[in-house]
């Protein structure tokens, strides 16, 4: 789904929205980035401002905290009970998660925060994120209906890729989901040639489809030629005579997202043809500014073992022997 680079590109477009310099002079407009998932430990919500100057770069702006961040803002997440749920400012560069280097500024990286034990999240449930600014009486909100849990169905002991025929992954999928990803982390050792020292795990993450739209009511299935598979070792694995490889077994995940998550993507494919002398429509499911407010759910099929017939393709096949795999 690749929600992050999507986030991205709603605040570096909506920043640039030369319309929006002309009728909304100096007024901050709120972007927001957050993705329940009853599969972390704790949920983050990502609340940033643009603040439109006409005297002012955007790209300057992005990198001054000051015009970045909101100052004085609540943010707290309601359940459709009623039950209100205050989310926690917290710099997330000291919680471990280090914004990338890019546009926006670094440090601080603000987030809001709620431990995953401290809220109910219910499967089928509606859940509103409201942001309430200082002077401002009209809260900003936006709703989703949870997701819930989808179950990998195959493989479900054992795995095989194909050259020519394709590996097939299917799931019952949960309550409001739309959208999936999948992915194969592909788990091996290796070690020096001839050394006498233990092997050392290692694992190395296939994305083996993304942005799959949900055609079914109950059962969904997604298949690939398994060529793909060995074309990514061999493009991400160091071909090296001293190194000698095991392989192990795979873990199967398969990420399932929101509505919301869907309707991004698929503005988001329909503005790769868009020039730059027309006006981009930018997704928001917020009541006020712009961003996504949705939830996903992650499962994982662990454990999974090679087929005999995929351990000799990675050891003798023509594109993986280089790799040095030993059965």
């Amino acid at each position: 789904m690749k929600l992050k680079s999507l986030f991205f590109l709603l605040l570096v477009l909506y920043s640039c929205d030369n319309e929006l310099n002309v009728i909304e002079d100096y007024k901050d407009i709120p972007v927001v980035y957050g993705v329940l998932s009853t599969s972390d430990t704790a949920q983050y919500i990502r609340v940033e401002k643009v603040f439109v100057d006409p005297e002012t770069s955007a790209l300057v702006l992005a990198q001054n905290p000051d015009s970045l961040y909101y100052n004085d803002i609540d943010v707290s997440i309601q359940r459709e009970d009623g039950a209100i749920y205050q989310l926690e400012k917290v710099d997330a560069n000291l919680e471990g998660y280090q914004r990338e280097e890019g546009v926006f500024a670094q440090s601080p990286n603000y987030l809001y925060k709620i431990r995953t034990g401290d809220i109910p999240l219910v499967s089928d449930n509606e859940y509103t994120l409201i942001l309430h600014r200082v002077n401002d009486v009209t809260p900003v909100t936006a709703t989703t209906d949870l997701v819930g849990a989808s179950k990998i169905l195959t493989p479900s002991s054992s795995i095989g890729f194909n050259y020519v025929q394709p590996t097939r992954i299917r799931w019952r999928k949960g309550e409001n989901a739309r959208i999936f990803d999948i992915y194969i982390q592909f788990n091996y050792r290796e070690r020096i040639t001839s050394s006498s020292d233990d092997f050392e795990k290692k694992s190395i993450t296939w994305n083996m489809a993304t942005n799959i739209p949900s055609t079914s009511d109950d059962i969904e299935e997604f298949e690939k030629v398994g060529i793909d598979f060995y074309s990514f070792l061999v493009g991400n694995l160091e071909a090296d005579e001293n190194i000698e490889r095991r392989a192990d077994d795979v873990t199967v995940i398969l990420d399932s997202g929101g509505v919301e998550i869907l309707e991004l993507n698929r503005l988001n494919d329909a503005n790769l043809g868009i020039t730059s002398s027309q006006d981009i429509p930018v997704y928001t499911n917020l009541s006020e500014g712009r961003g996504i407010f949705s939830s996903k759910y992650t499962e994982k099929l662990e454990r999974i073992e090679l087929k005999a017939a995929t351990l000799d393709s990675l050891a003798n096949g023509v594109i993986t022997k280089s790799l040095n795999f030993k059965i």
